[in-house]
């Protein structure tokens, strides 16, 4: 991976190259009642705050000799004007310094954006806009400064006839909750095609979560499947349930906690039991209600983080994710993600204080997609598997 250096534009110094000069022709005309001429002291400062430190060297060397053109053409001894020089170059050499540290630690910065977004790429794939007759968006926008990835995670995977998805939040912030979110993703991903229910890719996680060493982080998280039939299944564990929203709904949309056999016009609030969240390792311990819905064309869920859901205003009051269904039914899954967000912020004032990640799905039209015979003593997880000319499934 090749990381371009990041190139600074001096875009102040155009309009400095003619301050020193103006500086000594109204020094000039003032007369010596009024000196002018020891403003150019500042002239490197502010040539370092948006230059190089050879522009700035440049433009402080200029200041010099104007200063020592201004002394002696106001007719006063050459000497009287070495102080000023003097502490003029000093001032420059700093201010040169102070350029080079900038833009070695902006260069520095925009490295480490870089591979954080490469980590990002790598941690959060992209989910596909469409996946059968399912379509797709996502968002995620990290608290920490000049970073983009953090705790909180989603990922989609293409099963045959659906796809199947996880949206969570890893306890706490940090490289720590970054590793734990790695960890959570690519036990899903693994586990997404590889069982038959997802009461078992839950299981998968929770095993590979109680494998780490070097913490002892849990994971609130939502597991879902949206079957190309409309068929929609969830498993929270411990999260903030999604939002379902309707087509038809006439500005109502449903929160959280499916209800069993369908998602009526307003939802309900909480699932019928929670799960405990992932990786707290405690044994005997009952899995969370299998919550299914049917969805019909142009229906779509929101799965979402606490950093929206507890987003708040001056006042303290937090951000209403159900009143939000009316944005996330209008435009494109981007645009309404994007509409979302741009409704958070105004909420919010200003930018999130935590971590936030978004997950948006539609349902399309409704197919069932036949299965071919499996060949003997093919694992039956083949059955979940998208590639529907798999040599494998050829007796």
């Amino acid at each position: 991976m090749t990381i371009s250096r990041t190139r600074i534009r001096p875009c102040l110094a155009p309009a400095l190259e003619g301050v020193p000069f103006a500086l000594l022709l109204l020094d000039l005309l003032l007369g010596p009642e009024i000196r002018l001429v020891e403003l150019l002291a500042v002239v490197p400062p502010l040539a370092a705050l948006h230059s190089s430190a050879a522009t700035t060297l440049r433009l402080g060397a200029t200041c010099a000799l104007l200063a020592l053109a201004a002394h002696a053409l106001g007719g006063g001894p050459a000497r009287h004007a070495y102080p000023a020089v003097t502490a003029l170059a000093l001032i420059t050499l700093c201010s040169a310094w102070a350029a080079h540290a900038r833009l070695r630690s902006t260069r520095r910065l925009a490295a480490v954006q870089s591979v954080a977004s490469a980590a990002q790429e790598v941690i959060l794939r992209p989910p596909p806009a469409r996946v059968g007759s399912v379509s797709i968006a996502a968002s995620y926008v990290s608290a920490a400064a000049s970073a983009e990835i953090g705790g909180d995670f989603y990922a989609v995977e293409p099963v045959r006839g659906g796809v199947r998805l996880v949206v969570g939040d890893v306890q706490g912030k940090g490289l720590d909750a970054v590793r734990t979110a790695a960890t959570v993703l690519a036990s899903f991903r693994e586990a997404a095609q590889a069982t038959v229910d997802l009461e078992a890719v839950g299981r998968s996680i929770e095993c590979a979560l109680s494998r780490r060493t070097d913490d002892e982080k849990f994971v609130t998280a939502v597991l879902a499947e949206l079957r190309d039939d409309g068929t929609l299944t969830l498993l929270n564990h411990g999260h903030p349930g999604p939002l379902v929203v309707r087509r038809d709904a006439g500005g109502e949309g449903g929160r959280g906690g499916v209800a069993h056999g369908d998602v009526p016009r307003r939802g309900t609030s909480e699932p019928a039991r929670f799960g405990l969240p992932l990786g707290l390792g405690l044994p005997d311990t009952a899995e969370p209600s299998q919550e299914r819905a049917v969805l019909a064309p142009g229906d779509r869920v929101l799965f979402y983080t606490d950093g929206l859901s507890e987003a708040r205003d001056a006042s303290g009051a937090f951000y209403p994710v159900q009143a939000c269904a009316p944005l996330v039914r209008h435009g494109t899954p981007q645009e309404a993600l994007d509409a979302v967000r741009r409704s958070a912020l105004s909420h919010a004032e200003g930018p999130l204080d935590d971590d936030s990640a978004l997950l948006l799905l539609e349902a399309g039209a409704r197919r069932e997609i036949p299965l071919p015979p499996l060949a003997g003593g093919v694992d039956a997880s083949c059955a979940l598997c998208p590639v529907e000319d798999c040599s494998v499934r050829t007796p």
